[in-house]
């Protein structure tokens, strides 16, 4: 992985020099790499593959607009920041007055678009390329289709995150043209999961694909087969709103998983999060930035930008709300380590304290722990950060296969089983705080119980998820695949502390975000927006 956080850096030279003979103008100047000479250079493709994994290191386009739709446009997290006027346009997601115009949602299709470009490129050129490794050596043939299944899982997960906020989108698997643009069309919402099914499968299937049974340690973070299947299960269970008949393809994919026996739960929550998080058993795919002291500039800033403002020096955005707060059981540690409190205190490099005060900023009362990194484990500036985001933990596989059984009409004592393991290791994880100094939340010694069979199983493992993954990025995504965003939204609109968030949300247009209008004038209306927007 210390590779990938490697900035390709391609160098075009323009030779000065005093004559003009039609010699001289004949030449290509030495240092400069068409792209014909750049498929020849050494290690062309492990560096086109490196910048198709650059699609995770957008901040503005793809770090806080994760954060932004996935937590703050819910009733998980309010915005945050200065004051209201602090990227307003992010609390219009929550309050359901998106309009096209919106800048979140114009970044992510920005980056979602960038990210899926490069992988077009790389899967246009790298297979008749006469590729050659870091040595100068002829490309072993396995290794060049490894990279390519690679690199089809992640054009597979971008196209993935855009289905999730606008729908069906124009699936572009080519480099396109000026005069493309406008006769881009949007596909259904079928041909979109179609697609993305098609591409995962075949990244999961590839016999060359690498396999986290036998990843070496200078690999993880890469995509792997049971990745691939975490990720179809995943894919299955959000269209299964459409298509009812998904969710025990959805069970399936989870298995593999499963039945790999690559993963484990970790036994201590809190230390997913912590410095070497993506070392554990539980990473089943880890965005992995700033793991590399000497290249900062692959740090990530979601630390500073959702810490406590003030002395700490974070930007005070994505605040945990009390309704989430109040979704966790007595005696539940993850509570402790999801949520921060004006009063936390935390050690300083120079023998000092840090003592977390909200008082002079407006917030819920909470900012989110698992973001949040100590003075100790801060970056160079304090937003180059080494920090791990796990867009698959096993956790959630457990829950995603105990869900798919559910839903599929599965063994209900299994799934309660494979629930239970998830409230079970939470039940057993330290209930301190391993890098703080003290903490005002205090978890009573009482150990979670067991669901069972004869329980409402649905609402068990949706509690369990919005517990076990909270201010993970998940919340909306739940609730559009559970067709209950309106709902929720429009319920916690009426709750104390909500300040009418989610009262705008309306049946038939929120389910999904606007396209961009700025992508539909440049298609000269060949990108059509979605209803009622």
């Amino acid at each position: 992985m210390k590779k990938l956080t490697y900035i390709l850096l391609v160098s075009v030279l323009t030779l000065m020099g005093t004559s003009c003979s039609e010699e001289f103008l004949d030449r290509t100047p030495p240092g400069n790499l068409t792209d014909e000479t750049f498929y020849k250079s050494p290690d062309a493709g492990f560096k086109s593959l490196i910048t198709c994994y650059r699609g995770f290191y957008d901040f503005w386009g793809y770090e806080a607009a994760r954060a932004e739709l996935g937590n703050m446009a819910t009733d998980d997290a309010d915005k945050g920041g200065s004051d209201a006027g602090d990227r307003p346009f992010v609390t219009d997601l929550g309050f359901g007055r998106t309009i096209s115009s919106n800048e979140t949602l114009q970044g992510y299709w920005t980056a979602r678009y960038n990210a899926i470009g490069n992988c077009n490129v790389a899967l246009e050129r790298l297979p008749d390329a006469p590729l050659i490794d870091a040595a100068g050596s002829p490309l072993a043939p396995a290794l060049k289709n490894r990279y390519l299944a690679e690199i089809r899982f992640l054009r597979a997960l971008f196209y993935f995150e855009l289905a999730k906020v606008y729908g069906g989108v124009p699936l572009v698997t080519q480099t396109l043209t000026v005069d493309d643009r406008t006769k881009l069309n949007r596909v259904s919402s079928k041909e979109m999961f179609e697609f993305i099914e098609k591409e995962l499968l075949a990244a999961a299937n590839d016999p060359d694909m690498l396999s986290a049974t036998n990843i070496q340690a200078t690999e993880l973070g890469r995509a792997t087969k049971e990745a691939a299947w975490a990720m179809l299960a995943r894919t299955y269970l959000f269209f299964a709103k459409d298509d009812q008949t998904l969710f025990a393809k959805a069970k399936d994919a989870a298995k593999k998983v499963i039945d790999s026996n690559a993963f484990a739960l970790h036994p201590q929550f809190q230390e997913i999060f912590l410095e070497n998080g993506y070392k554990t058993k539980e990473a089943v795919f880890s965005i992995i930035m700033g793991d590399d002291p000497a290249i900062p500039i692959y740090g990530s800033t979601t630390p500073v930008y959702c810490s406590p403002r003030g002395a700490t020096g974070g930007w005070g955005f994505d605040l945990p709300t009390q309704d989430l707060v109040s979704e966790f059981e007595p005696g539940d540690p993850r509570l402790l380590f999801t949520i921060l409190q004006s009063g936390d205190i935390f050690p300083k490099v120079n023998a000092t304290q840090e003592v977390l005060d909200f008082s002079t900023y407006p917030n819920t009362g909470y900012h989110n722990r698992k973001v949040y990194l100590p003075e100790s484990r801060r970056g160079q500036g304090w937003g180059n950060d080494a920090w791990t985001y796990h867009p698959i933990r096993y956790a959630d596989v457990l829950l995603m296969y105990a869900e798919g059984l559910i839903e599929s009409g599965g063994d209900k004592a299994e799934a309660a089983t494979y629930i239970n393991m998830v409230r079970k290791r939470a039940s057993n994880s330290s209930k301190k705080d391993v890098e703080a100094v003290s903490r005002i939340t205090k978890i009573a010694e009482t150990p979670l119980s067991d669901v069972k069979a004869t329980d409402d199983l649905r609402k068990a493992v949706r509690h369990e998820r919005r517990v076990e993954l909270a201010m993970e990025y998940h919340r909306l995504f739940d609730l559009i695949r559970w067709n209950s965003l309106v709902e929720t939204m429009k319920a916690y609109s009426l709750k104390p502390l909500s300040n009418g968030k989610g009262g705008n949300f309306t049946a038939g247009k929120n389910e999904v975000f606007p396209i961009p209008q700025t992508e539909i004038d440049r298609s000269g209306g060949s990108i059509v927006q979605n209803p009622n927007y």
